[in-house]
């Protein structure tokens, strides 16, 4: 027979199969194994009520003012904020209106008042729920973080941070926006690194994956943000409203990431490259020990990762198609940003492809006409791809040197179009605009410089310089046959010519 603490169902069964089968003490003390005396103790047990002593309550000196400071704090409830009791004020009235039974310090009515307010503010719903996560289970949030970039000029970007509760690891990428095709590009960066996909994302509800919330917690999501969901097969739960608290463990990360990753401000000048380097660091983070579980951060992300969905054998395309009207100008609207496309597509219908880096600008078949860098502050000027424009340009020589692409031509490109006239300017854009859609803008400027050195400044002279130091040149080789004559040597003789100008100066004097 075996002596062992005997939970509640043990008993339950001990007390059902004496009370509905009828077995003996000492059958049922076999067929379970517990002590012949245990099983008695439990049998005829008739009063199963839990016993509880009341606690000595100990009377302090701090209980003379208590019931006063409570009255005082209870009654700030119906007053403004800025006009409630500190723990200070409570002590200084203390001491002038009941200085006889005040005989604590200031420290004892300041941890009470503390408490005290604690207990009137708080709800129970403020209370946090303790959860034993499962491995394999993520929670997703955003956070605001600032950088320098290349120009050393302060901005502003979002840090998407992926964390995994039971294991206390995280993944952290930089974003320019909080829009969906960042969201989904950096979790799948994320999913790539890991080599799979989270078992149930939690997220917040934010616009770029929940387009409305209905009635009993349902949500209608983005449709993009849906497909990725599917493509991937993780269980995407969100939080209730305005309770992002649900997903604490995440929030935490947010701020550990941003003091330990982002302190200082850290210099970028290619957000690729340090995302990628992000990853890395967040592995070296894990080689930490649990604060609770006794155990490596890595060790139990390896569990984690034993939990995971396997990637999708294709990769999700992230991005979002859309319809935009060009302008008179052929432009078209992006985030408040203005994007060139091509001199033919005018006031009309274009598609737009969007991804988080770029703007690609395709024609009713999907032919791509444009593509830019996505920008996510707010220019003054519109993105424009210039070489695309030029052949349009050089037919408009006076509006082209007002265009930022003209500011950019190395200086005597400049000089020469603001000295000459309309003519001349619109002939030599012609003849230029090839060779610098072509790349070629370096050798037509040295052969701009070898014509005006040469006291030249047509567009034929600049072309016949650009050849000269361009194209190689070629010999041309002797052509001897039998009936070739031998060669005489000419040489020069000017002095009959001399003559005749002589005699003919003369007779006109």
């Amino acid at each position: 027979m075996i002596e062992r603490m005997l939970t509640m169902d043990h008993i339950n069964y001990i007390t059902t199969i004496r009370q509905f089968a009828g077995l003996s003490l000492r059958e049922i003390a076999r067929r379970t194994g517990f002590n012949f005396r245990t099983v008695k103790k439990y049998v005829d047990m008739d009063n199963w009520n839990l016993e509880f002593k009341n606690p000595k309550i100990k009377k302090t000196d701090l209980d003379l003012v208590k019931p006063i400071i409570d009255e005082w704090l209870e009654n700030d409830l119906k007053v403004p904020r800025k006009q409630r009791h500190t723990a200070v004020r409570v002590y200084s009235r203390l001491q002038s209106e009941y200085p006889e039974q005040l005989k604590v310090k200031e420290r004892t009515i300041s941890r009470y008042v503390s408490l005290k307010k604690k207990a009137l503010y708080k709800s129970d719903s403020d209370c946090a729920i303790y959860g034993n996560h499962p491995f394999g289970e993520a929670q997703l949030d955003f956070g605001e973080v600032y950088y320098y970039n290349k120009d050393d000029v302060l901005k502003k970007s979002y840090e998407l941070v992926i964390s995994f509760p039971a294991s206390n690891g995280a993944y952290v990428q930089l974003c320019h926006s909080q829009n969906q095709e960042c969201l989904l590009e950096a979790m799948q960066n994320i999913f790539e690194y890991m080599d799979g996909v989270p078992t149930r994302i939690l997220f917040d509800n934010m616009s770029s994956a929940v387009a409305k919330v209905l009635p009993e917690k349902k949500r209608k999501l983005v449709d993009q943000f849906s497909r990725f969901t599917l493509h991937h097969r993780y269980k995407a739960d969100f939080c209730n409203v305005a309770s992002g608290n649900e997903k604490g463990h995440v929030e935490g990360k947010v701020g550990y990431q941003r003091r330990n990753y982002m302190v200082p401000i850290p210099k970028i000048t290619d957000f690729v490259e340090y995302n990628k380097n992000l990853l890395l660091v967040c592995d070296k983070d894990m080689q930490r020990e649990h604060y609770q579980k006794q155990n490596l951060i890595s060790a139990l992300f390896f569990q984690d990762r034993q939990a995971f969905l396997k990637l999708p054998t294709q990769k999700f395309k992230v991005c979002q198609l859309i319809k935009a009207k060009t302008d008179k100008y052929s432009f078209i609207m992006i985030d408040k940003n203005r994007y060139s496309t091509k001199p033919p597509f005018v006031s009309c219908e274009v598609w737009i492809e969007l991804t988080a880096k770029h703007i690609r600008v395709l024609d009713e078949k999907y032919i791509g006409i444009a593509i830019h860098e996505r920008k996510y502050e707010k220019l003054e000027s519109p993105v424009i791809d210039w070489l695309a424009y030029l052949p349009a340009v050089s037919k408009k020589p006076n509006a082209f040197r007002y265009t930022e692409f003209f500011k950019t031509l190395p200086n005597i490109w400049q000089d020469y179009f603001n000295q000459n006239d309309y003519e001349q300017s619109k002939r030599m854009l012609s003849v230029l605009s090839p060779l610098i859609m072509s790349g070629n803008i370096d050798d037509a400027t040295r052969a701009i410089e070898l014509a005006l050195a040469n006291g030249t400044n047509d567009a034929d002279s600049f072309l016949t310089c650009y050849r000269s130091l361009t194209e190689p040149l070629i010999p041309i080789a002797d052509v001897v046959t039998k009936a070739t004559p031998d060669q005489v040597v000419y040489v020069q003789d000017f002095s009959a010519y001399e003559d005749l100008m002589n005699i003919h100066l003369a007779r006109c004097n």
